[in-house]
């Protein structure tokens, strides 16, 4: 496993399924890749009963949570340092990296606090 890509959309599960690509970016908060170890921030908010998990097999890992579980924690998108070296056959990188961030932030500040959110992980090995 070499990371995740990770989007955060206002959409609902379904929604979010039946969406063209337009309609799913326009829905969506944020985005980004990340590590082999990007995914325990919403893991932690799944153990602490703040996300659903629906799916767990990579295409995609599916949760829920509201919005103001969530939205908090993408201040936090710069690497800590730490975590196991991923090597692949042209790459090394740290597991806790995060790549490619787009935040949409007059989306962001839109959103109300108890909206649903589907944040779905989908494994990039």
């Amino acid at each position: 496993m070499i990371g995740w890509w990770i989007v955060v959309s206002t959409h609902t599960p379904q929604e979010r399924d039946q969406a063209d690509q337009d309609t799913k970016l326009a829905a969506t908060l944020a985005q980004w890749e990340a590590g082999a170890d990007g995914i325990c921030w919403i893991e932690r908010l799944t153990e602490q009963g703040k996300a659903a998990k629906l799916s767990g097999n990579g295409y995609p890992n599916r949760y829920t949570a509201k919005a103001h579980d969530v939205l908090p924690l993408l201040d936090a998108a710069s690497p800590t340092d730490g975590g196991t070296l991923i090597i692949g056959d042209d790459y090394v990188m740290p597991s806790n990296w995060r790549g490619k961030i787009e935040l949409y932030d007059e989306r962001i500040a839109a959103c109300h606090a108890d909206h649903v959110l589907t944040i779905d992980a989908w494994d990039q090995s």
